[in-house]
C-alpha cells in the first residue's frame, strides 16, 4: 500500500517558501462556530468518509491490494417529515440519503458489491447514532453513483483514464498506474487552536459525548455552538436539542436546558479562566407559539437538508477570521486526491512545526492537475520558526504522504 510511483512530468513542481513573520498578529477578535456531531452537515460529511473507507478497505483486501477510483463526496442528506410533541415523536416520511458522485462497481470483470457495502455502512451508523429510529422504515437511499468518464477522456484513450471506473487489468488502476493529483486543490491549516477555539471543541464534544447522552437521554447531538470573541469577552450562543420521547412536558424542557446552559458556563470559565463568558441557548424558543427545539431523535433529521463540504473543516471549526480552505474533503479518493491528501499533509506538517519549534504557523499547499503527487506545486509556510527546520519538516511529511491512505483505509482518519 505504501509505494508510489512518481511519473515523469513536464510541471514545475516542489517549490517550498518560507516566508518570516508572525501569522497570529490580529488576536484581538475571533468568530467560531462548530457544528455538532448530529448537524445534518456534520452527518453527510461522517456518512461520506465511512464509505469511502469501507469502500476503500474492501478494494484493498479483494483487488490487489489497491484503491479503486471513487468520489462519495456529493452525498446529501434529505431529512423526514416528522410529527412530535412532549413526551412523544415519530416519522411520517423517511429520511433521504442521496448518494451523488463516482465510483467503480466492477475490478478485472468482477462486479464489487457497491451497494451492500453502502447499505452496511448507514445501518451501522444509524444503529450506533440513532437507535430510536427504525432504520427500515425511515431511511430511504437513493444511489445515483455513476461509473461515467470525466472531461479529457477521448475514444482513443488509453490505461487508466480509459477505464478508470472498470478497470480491465491491474496496471491501469487509477492512482497507481501514474500517481499524480487530480485537480488543482488548495489546502490549509494552522497551529495553534486558540484557547477559546480549543474550548469551542471541547464544549461541543463534551456535550455530544456517550457519557453525557446517557447521563441526559434527552440529549440530542445537534449542537451547534458559535463563538464571538472581543478582546477578553466572549459571546457564545448554541443551539441545544432534546429528545422528545424523554421529556414530558414544558416545565421538563425548561429544567433541562437551564441546567445544561449552566454547566456550559462552569465547563467555559474552567477552559477560559481569562476571559468573560457569556452563553445564550436555544435563543430561537418561543413559549407562547410553543416553538421549542423538540426533535424525535436529537438531530436535524426532520425537514432539514445536509451536504458534504458545507460542515466544521479539518480542524473541527469553521473560522472566518482564520485561512480555511473550502475544500470539502469527505467521500473524496484517499490515494490520490488533493483536496483529501493535502488537508491532512497541512495539518500533520503545521502541528509538527509548533511542536518541534514552538513557533505558530499557517501551512499552505496548492496542487497542480496532473502535478507530482509528493512534490506539490506551492507550498507556503508562514512562521518565525528557522526556515531550514521548517523545509526539513515539510520534505519529511511530503515523502509519508502514501501513510496518509493506509490510515484512513484503517479508520484512523474518517472525517478527521
Amino acid at each position: 500500500m505504501g509505494s508510489y510511483k512518481i511519473g515523469q512530468k513536464s510541471v514545475k513542481a516542489g517549490k517550498i517558501d518560507v516566508v518570516s513573520t508572525n501569522p497570529m498578529l490580529d488576536i484581538d477578535s475571533e468568530l467560531i462556530e462548530r457544528k455538532g456531531a448530529g448537524h445534518p452537515d456534520s452527518i453527510c460529511d461522517e456518512l461520506s468518509s465511512l464509505i469511502s473507507q469501507k469502500y476503500s478497505a474492501y478494494t484493498t483486501e479483494h483487488c490487489d491490494g489497491m484503491v479503486l477510483h471513487h468520489q462519495i463526496d456529493k452525498l446529501m442528506m434529505i431529512g423526514g417529515k416528522t410529527e412530535v410533541a412532549f413526551g412523544k415523536g415519530k416519522f411520517v416520511e423517511p429520511i433521504i440519503i442521496v448518494l451523488s458522485g463516482r465510483i467503480s462497481r466492477s475490478f478485472l470483470g468482477k462486479k464489487l458489491p457497491v451497494e451492500d457495502l453502502i447499505e452496511d455502512v448507514l445501518r451501522s451508523y444509524f444503529a450506533a447514532k440513532f437507535p430510536m429510529i427504525e432504520f427500515d422504515d425511515t431511511v430511504k437511499i437513493i444511489d445515483l453513483l455513476t461509473s461515467y468518464a470525466g472531461p479529457g477522456t477521448l475514444k482513443e484513450s488509453k490505461g487508466s483514464i480509459a477505464n478508470m471506473f472498470s478497470p480491465v487489468e491491474k496496471t491501469s488502476v487509477r492512482g497507481y498506474e501514474d500517481v499524480v493529483a487530480n485537480d488543482t486543490s488548495f489546502c490549509v491549516a494552522y497551529e495553534p487552536l486558540s484557547p477559546l477555539e480549543s474550548t469551542v471543541i471541547k464544549l461541543e464534544r463534551h456535550l455530544t459525548s456517550d457519557k453525557k447522552r446517557k447521563e441526559n437521554k434527552w440529549l440530542g447531538t445537534d449542537i451547534k455552538v458559535m463563538a464571538y470573541r472581543e478582546g477578553i469577552n466572549v459571546d457564545i450562543t448554541a443551539c441545544i436539542p432534546q429528545i422528545a420521547a424523554y421529556v414530558p412536558d414544558y416545565e421538563a424542557y425548561k429544567k433541562n436546558l437551564d441546567m445544561i446552559t449552566s454547566e456550559m458556563h462552569v465547563f467555559c470559565e474552567n477552559e477560559l479562566p481569562d476571559y468573560k463568558v457569556n452563553i445564550s441557548t436555544n435563543t430561537k424558543d418561543k413559549y407562547e407559539t410553543q416553538n421549542f427545539y423538540l426533535t424525535v431523535s436529537g438531530a436535524s433529521l426532520s425537514g432539514d437538508i445536509g451536504v458534504v463540504g458545507r460542515g466544521n473543516r479539518t480542524n473541527g471549526l469553521i473560522t472566518s477570521r482564520k485561512p480555511m480552505s473550502m475544500e470539502g474533503t469527505n467521500g473524496k479518493n484517499p490515494r490520490y486526491y488533493a483536496g483529501f491528501i493535502y488537508a491532512v499533509c497541512t495539518k500533520k506538517i503545521a502541528k509538527r512545526i509548533y511542536d518541534e519549534t514552538g513557533f505558530s504557523n499557517i501551512v499552505e499547499i496548492v496542487s497542480q492537475n496532473g502535478g507530482m503527487l509528493l512534490k506539490p506545486w506551492h507550498t507556503r509556510i508562514t512562521t518565525e520558526a528557522d526556515a531550514n527546520t521548517v523545509k526539513q519538516i515539510v520534505e519529511e511529511e511530503l515523502l509519508k504522504i502514501p501513510e496518509i491512505t493506509d490510515e484512513f483505509i484503517a479508520g484512523n482518519l474518517v472525517n478527521h
